[in-house]
């Protein structure tokens, strides 16, 4: 009866209904959302901060956190990024999966346990695999509790099991890989990102520029007006420049606000926080490879290559183990245990067995099984294909870009001289009375969106430094240097132009 009890109290204990709910992680609660969307109150930040350079409401500079190097805020999106942390979940995954195929290549070893009553013209117990139990001639109920241990054991079936524990542990290798690829895409969303901001920091500090530009050549026309050595459209001319530079520097600030948000996304951090980083100078011309080595380093480095590999490989097995489930499955089953009961022959049982399990019809599910990973091996060797294709594409697009982007660079370099020299010029008939303020706002107009034109050409080029690193599988800043200059010395726009009234 004791035994009774206990495999009762088992049975209710497994069938609990009250059990509570399993609780939501502390990030997902109120409080982990709450802390994770909020940020320090500042009214500023609230305003956006787009106020125009000069006006009354120009706020006095705040603290700013730590500066950030590219490698500073590659390493911090390594750490936080919650795609990376998705895919090493993933491998977890994988190699669960895997240790699960490699089970049924070991024994089974079960505890069996089974309680009863029947009456006096039947049988006691169930048909086991150590027999069945043989009553007594008593008559009356028969009562019965019998415990096992059984052993389980699959000694042959033509590849079945090995070939779903290689399908799995090929599948564990690709989550490997494709955490290598995840990690280098992080990379590259954060060498993008930083610099879409160095861009938009660039973009303002012209128009900062620009609006003082305009601001002195408008008060320099509105002194010639009085003077009478002026025409008012000249005057308007100037005012419609003040009115576009400020203009402009509300979008470039809009888009440094935007820009800064999106880094502070792709590492892993709240994107409202402020954020400050230093900026980059262009490597060497000979730190770029050629595109045969572009390829050749591609074809080594890039994780897709092995994960074709592994693809195919998986596949492979899963056909093996599909063919293999036609044939027979050979195993051995044994148990030993003891039975007490009431009529019923006590004392210790044991008992073994070769088995033989043949599947003659199972309604096409082999057959099934079969097409479909015949199906899948197909797909793996066409999906290699495209990858390997791809890989070359990526790495085509990534080299022509540079190379166009330096050509565009030095373009626009050689206009942003020409539009220096153009605004010296203009500036010097204008001391001469030889030009209007007209034809100072054109020379300024001029200038602004070359220097515009040249910072967007820098960071792209940058930007096609950081696709090729990326394109060919290396880590970002093999080609695309950091460099420390929270100052921004190596800012490479060229020097600050002089305003007109200085």
């Amino acid at each position: 009866m004791m035994k009774q009890s206990v495999l009762v109290s088992l049975l209710l204990a497994g069938c609990q209904s009250w059990n509570p709910s399993v609780p939501l992680p502390p990030e997902l609660t109120e409080a982990g959302v709450q802390a994770r969307l909020q940020i320090p109150r500042d009214p500023e930040l609230d305003r956006a901060e787009t106020v125009v350079p000069g006006s009354p409401s120009d706020p006095q500079p705040e603290a700013e956190p730590s500066i950030l190097s590219l490698d500073d805020a590659i390493v911090f999106a390594q750490r936080h990024s919650p795609r990376l942390r998705s895919a090493r979940a993933a491998i977890e995954r994988a190699t669960g999966r895997e240790q699960a195929a490699f089970a049924p290549l070991l024994p089974e070893v079960d505890l069996l346990a089974q309680s009863g009553i029947t009456s006096n013209n039947q049988g006691p117990g169930a048909l086991g695999p150590t027999g069945f139990l043989i009553p007594t001639s008593s008559s009356g109920n028969r009562r019965y509790v019998q415990e096992e241990l059984q052993l389980l054991w699959t000694i042959y079936d033509f590849g079945l099991r090995a070939g779903r524990y290689q399908e799995a542990a090929a599948r564990a290798r690709i989550a490997a890989f494709q955490l290598v690829r995840a990690d280098q895409t992080v990379q590259f969303d954060v060498a993008a990102a930083y610099l879409n901001v160095l861009l938009a920091r660039a973009s303002v500090r012209v128009q900062e520029d620009a609006i003082r530009d305009a601001e002195a050549t408008l008060k320099d026309a509105r002194s010639r007006l009085e003077g009478g050595v002026a025409d008012p459209n000249d005057v308007l001319r100037a005012e419609v420049q003040l009115s576009e530079s400020r203009d402009a520097f509300v979008s470039a600030r809009q888009a440094e606000l935007v820009a800064v948000a999106q880094l502070n996304n792709v590492m892993g951090r709240n994107a409202a926080l402020p954020l400050r980083i230093e900026n980059l100078e262009p490597p060497p011309p000979e730190a770029r490879p050629s595109l045969a080595d572009s390829l050749a380093i591609a074809a080594a480095e890039r994780p897709e290559v092995d994960f074709a590999r592994e693809a195919v490989v998986a596949a492979q097995e899963g056909l093996v183990a599909a063919k293999a489930a036609f044939f027979p499955r050979v195993y051995v089953r044994a148990s030993t245990g003891r039975v007490d009961a009431v009529n019923v022959l006590n004392g210790w049982q044991a008992g073994a067995g070769l088995h033989i399990d043949m599947p003659l019809y199972t309604g096409g599910q082999l057959r099934g099984d079969l097409r479909t990973a015949e199906g899948e091996l197909a797909a793996a060797l066409a999906d290699a294909q495209t990858i390997l294709d791809g890989i070359s594409l990526d790495v085509s697009r990534a080299f022509y870009t540079e190379v166009a982007g330096r050509q565009r660079l030095e373009l626009s370099r050689t206009a942003v001289v020409q539009a220096e020299e153009n605004l010296r010029l203009v500036r010097v008939k204008y001391r001469n009375g030889d030009a209007t303020p007209t034809d100072i706002v054109d020379a300024e107009t001029a200038l602004t969106r070359s220097q515009q034109r040249f910072n967007s050409a820098f960071y792209t080029y940058l930007d096609a430094l950081a696709s090729l690193d990326y394109a060919v599988g290396r880590q970002q800043g093999t080609i695309l240097r950091g460099a420390s200059d929270p100052a921004g010395i190596l800012t490479p726009l060229p020097k600050e132009r002089s305003g007109t009234a200085r």
